[in-house]
C-alpha cells in the first residue's frame, strides 16, 4: 500500500516548504517566500477542532491560510528527486538495525545484494516470499 504524505513547513520569516513524499521517498520540494505570516497555530482552540463540519475546521482554516500565502508569494525553489539521488542522499545506516534484526530472528541475509534501502526493500520481499512468509 503506497502511504502519501504532504509535509508543509513554514518558518518564521515567512517560508514556506513543500515537500510531497511517497512510502517516505520525497517526490518533489517547492519553497516559497512571502511577506505575509501563516496563520498563528496558538489561536486554534478545543472549540475549533470539535465541530463536525469539514468547511469549519482548524485544517481548513490553515489549509486555507497557507494556500493564499503561497499564491501570493514568490517561488524561490523547486526540485524532482530522481531515483539516483535518492539512492545517493540516503546513506545507508540502517546496516546496524538490521544486522540487530539479524542477530534478533536468528536470520541470515546476503548483504551483498543490497547497497541502498530501495534494494534492501525489493531484498527483503524476495526473501519472505522464499521463506514463505
Amino acid at each position: 500500500m503506497k502511504e502519501t504524505r504532504i509535509i508543509i513547513n513554514c518558518t518564521e520569516n515567512a517560508e514556506v516548504k513543500i515537500t510531497a513524499e511517497q512510502n517516505f521517498n520525497p517526490l518533489f520540494s517547492e519553497t516559497f517566500l512571502s511577506v505575509d505570516k501563516p496563520l498563528a497555530l496558538h489561536l486554534i482552540d478545543k472549540e475549533t477542532i470539535s465541530g463536525e463540519d469539514a468547511c469549519k475546521s482548524a485544517s481548513t482554516a490553515i489549509l486555507s491560510n497557507l494556500l493564499g500565502i503561497v499564491l501570493k508569494a514568490n517561488k524561490d525553489s523547486s526540485h524532482i528527486f530522481t531515483q539516483k539521488e535518492l539512492d545517493l542522499k540516503s546513506e545507508f545506516i540502517d546496516l546496524p538495525r538490521i544486522e540487530q534484526f539479524e542477530e534478533i530472528a536468528g536470520v541470515k541475509f546476503d548483504h551483498s545484494k543490497f547497497h541502498n534501502r530501495r534494494e534492501f526493500r525489493a531484498y527483503f520481499k524476495k526473501w519472505l516470499m522464499e521463506h514463505n512468509m
